[in-house]
């Protein structure tokens, strides 16, 4: 993948491994639930399944009940049309046979920061920029919903009518056949995306998808693969911000405000670090579409185990400054 990064000593890059680790995603959130199906004589395996399929799509329902802001019924159709998309790892905890059929419970895991963004209504997420649509091309691909794509990456904020740059889309779907001892099919997705304009970059997704039918195996594949997609480009889609945090120690400290600032704030996509001020503070590099003002109120309404932000001030429209304590 191609970025325009600024640039950063070796040093930073170093002290950035050793605070954040492997990465600030969000963790997924463990949801139980129940599903069940009827079986016919011999057809207990695939009453089994159903009935997984059945709970994972009541897990993903639950977590959207969950979610504490207004939203987009037309998002929240579209993700439901897709729970396997979205409970892609999950755990059996119990079945239960009986003449009726089968039940079974499951805890599945879900990445709910995602999905918060990803069915909030616009007047719950601040204005974005995002790219201009431009082409979507295919190769060994069913029959593609452009429109549907393009409606998904402006609900992450990543295609709008004005942006200045413009993106396009180059799409590969593979069979990679049976899976060994199931009843599923699995399909391969790698998306390309380019943009050209004021912004010029290249990126590359892949994902997998697993069903019974082997089209339906792909559009679980390319779901996720746009959930990536959306994850990377986001910075660059929306701009981004700098938060210099003074004092910042001890350093799992910092790893728990970048998570905190993902999972919790809307706008707020990625954070990494960026590198360390002269005078020892912090710098992170917050990217989404909130701006300086909207971060700094969510920063004071927040509250994290352990620590607290003090001494918080805007130091021009792409920063911020806080204290640690």
């Amino acid at each position: 993948m191609r970025r325009q990064n600024r640039p950063t000593r070796c040093l930073a890059l170093i002290i950035a491994l050793a605070l954040l680790g492997p990465g600030v995603r969000a963790w997924a959130a463990p949801i139980e639930a129940t599903g069940t199906a009827s079986a016919e004589a011999g057809q207990a395996d695939r009453a089994r399944d159903r009935a997984i399929t059945a709970a994972r799509k009541a897990a993903l329902e639950q977590a959207i009940a969950d979610v504490d802001v207004p939203v987009n019924p037309d998002a929240v159709k579209q993700v439901l049309a897709r729970p396997d998309a979205w409970t892609g790892a999950y755990r059996v905890l119990e079945v239960r046979s009986s003449d009726a059929g089968v039940e079974v419970r499951i805890e599945a895991d879900i990445d709910l920061p995602r999905l918060r963004k990803r069915i909030a209504s616009s007047s719950a997420s601040p204005s974005r920029s995002g790219f201009a649509w431009d082409a979507l091309t295919s190769t060994g691909c069913p029959a593609i919903d452009e429109v549907g794509i393009r409606d998904s990456l402006r609900a992450y904020g990543i295609v709008a009518a004005d942006g200045s740059s413009k993106l396009s889309l180059a799409i590969v779907c593979s069979d990679r056949g049976a899976v060994t001892h199931t009843h599923v099919r699995a399909a391969a997705v790698e998306v390309v995306a380019r943009t050209r304009g004021e912004v010029e970059l290249e990126v590359r997704v892949a994902s997998s998808g697993f069903a019974e039918d082997i089209g339906e195996a792909g559009k679980i594949a390319l779901d996720r693969a746009v959930a990536e997609l959306a994850d990377e480009l986001a910075v660059e889609a929306r701009g981004d911000l700098e938060l210099r945090v003074e004092r910042p120690w001890p350093a799992a400290r910092i790893t728990t405000l970048s998570n905190a600032l993902r999972e919790a704030v809307i706008g707020v996509d990625a954070v990494e670090l960026a590198g360390i001020a002269a005078d020892g503070s912090v710098v992170l590099r917050v990217g989404g579409s909130i701006d300086a003002t909207a971060l700094g109120r969510r920063l004071q309404e927040a509250s994290f185990p352990g620590f607290s932000l003090v001494g918080l001030r805007v130091d021009g429209a792409h920063a911020l400054r806080v204290r640690m304590q």
